[in-house]
């Protein structure tokens, strides 16, 4: 088996010296006091292994981070920040839809498909962070309180778009994979 960040021979699906390289994220306060829960910082083995997940279909990355931060999430229903269509069509997969997956199965709550992706939208990740992020149509209410979960959080602008769209006083907190050091955190 090959590592799916450096791609060496490994026992699993990442190496050991990946496995060391990974850094935990902070937790923070993103804008409107939503507090958000990362696995990883968004730097070096944690990079290629979100890239491999969201690129490349690669998933054995959901895993590891449902594993890492299921202990301090509630058990309250998920819900994901959904990839443009015309990415989930072209890479095969939508990220936080995965994730948000995984988490629901592990802690035996819902997984609540509550927003419509857009059709398109012009790429943020790893490109212009001054573009407008996507806005997202409500297309099933939320049952009370939720978690929020997308795959980067790099500058907080897509969750704060959904949560423009579901209401920031019925998120409990934003899951995500990587967080960024640009994501705000005033209050921490």
């Amino acid at each position: 088996m090959l590592c799916q960040s450096c791609f060496s021979p490994c026992p699993g699906h990442i190496c050991r010296r990946c496995r060391v390289d990974l850094r935990p994220a902070p937790e923070r306060i993103l804008d409107g006091g939503i507090r958000l829960i990362a696995a990883f910082e968004h730097v070096g083995a944690a990079r290629h292994l979100i890239h491999g997940f969201k690129y490349r279909g690669l998933t054995a990355y959901a895993d590891l981070v449902v594993e890492i931060v299921a202990p301090r999430v509630p058990p309250l229903p998920i819900v994901p920040v959904p990839r443009a269509w015309s990415r989930q069509i072209s890479y095969g997969i939508d990220p936080a839809r995965e994730l948000g997956r995984r988490l629901a199965r592990y802690l035996g709550v819902p997984l609540v498909d509550a927003l419509a992706p857009p059709i398109h939208n012009r790429r943020r990740a790893g490109g212009d962070h001054s573009l407008a992020p996507s806005r997202f149509t409500t297309i099933r209410s939320t049952p009370g309180r939720f978690v929020l979960v997308d795959d980067v959080v790099t500058t907080g602008a897509t969750v704060r778009s959904a949560a423009n769209s579901l209401g920031f006083d019925q998120i409990a907190l934003v899951i995500a994979a990587n967080a960024a050091d640009m994501v705000s955190s005033p209050h921490i």
